[in-house]
């Protein structure tokens, strides 16, 4: 005799005893909160809006730390186990998650992880939430409902499919131009710490190394500003002591993002987005 199907309650109990449920709360709350903050970016008032920008970050830390711990349940106080965490890329975005979350705020940091947080709570609710509510019918049965949720579910695959790459492509270059740019400019308006460009370009540093978009973005600054700069022939525009020094820069960070970063181990953890 087949068991007889779980109570909605049932169904729901299941589902929020799952460290899954945490991770997609964090990710909500950090969708939630940075909505919250946009208006007091618009109208330039961010400091009004402080405690939206740090609530949003604090989801980021809840997502990223069940992603971690999922990750790496068993701790090891050795010096391979600490390369290999640290190689990490969640762990890197929780890093600088924690980073943030005490950091003066900006709006450009929360974009990348608002965009995740989209993502990944778009796919939780198809896979987890709508089951919970509006479980899979008894074979030999039908209903409208089921047929509706089965068609949202299909829409919902099908666009987060469609446009994953697209959004991870965007969320690189808002990495490398937008957050690196507004740390810069924050530093040297006194806005922000000097620090801060230097901790985030070692974030940038294992980015590159770890993701194809950033290698990408950039390749393709590099290849617009050598054009601009450096064009065949020469740039009357540019005064050669400028192209000198863009050279210069250009050569450190190079060199910067060249040295020596340990691929992580056979295996790889589950991905941020």
């Amino acid at each position: 005799m087949p068991a007889a199907p779980l109570t909605l309650s049932e169904r729901l109990q299941a589902l929020v005893k799952g460290p899954q449920f945490v991770w997609w709360l964090g990710h909500v709350m950090m969708l939630v909160c940075t909505s919250m903050y946009l208006p007091y970016w618009v109208t330039f008032n961010s400091k009004a809006g402080a405690h939206w920008y740090s609530r949003a970050f604090f989801g980021a830390l809840v997502s990223y730390s069940v992603v971690v711990y999922k990750s790496f349940p068993a701790i090891q106080f050795t010096a391979q186990f600490a390369q290999t965490l640290f190689s990490e890329e969640n762990v890197q975005y929780l890093l600088m998650a924690i980073f943030w979350w005490r950091s003066t705020p900006m709006l450009a940091p929360m974009i990348p992880y608002a965009i995740f947080a989209f993502f990944n709570s778009l796919n939780y609710t198809r896979t987890n939430i709508l089951p919970a509510f509006f479980p899979a019918p008894v074979a030999g049965t039908n209903h409208p409902t089921h047929a509706q949720v089965a068609a949202i579910s299909r829409k919902i695959q099908v666009w987060t499919e469609k446009n994953h790459a697209t959004a991870m492509a965007f969320v690189a270059y808002v990495e490398v131009i937008g957050v690196m740019g507004s740390l810069i400019f924050g530093a040297i308006t006194f806005q922000s710490s000097f620090l801060s460009p230097i901790v985030y370009a070692n974030f940038l540093r294992f980015r590159y190394f770890f993701s194809l978009h950033t290698r990408a973005a950039f390749a393709l600054i590099r290849a617009r500003l050598d054009n601009l700069i450096l064009p065949p022939g020469g740039n009357s525009k540019i005064p050669p002591f400028a192209a000198q020094a863009y050279t210069t820069i250009r050569g450190a960070i190079t060199r910067f993002g060249q040295a020596a970063v340990q691929q992580p181990a056979a295996g790889a953890h589950a991905r941020a987005q």
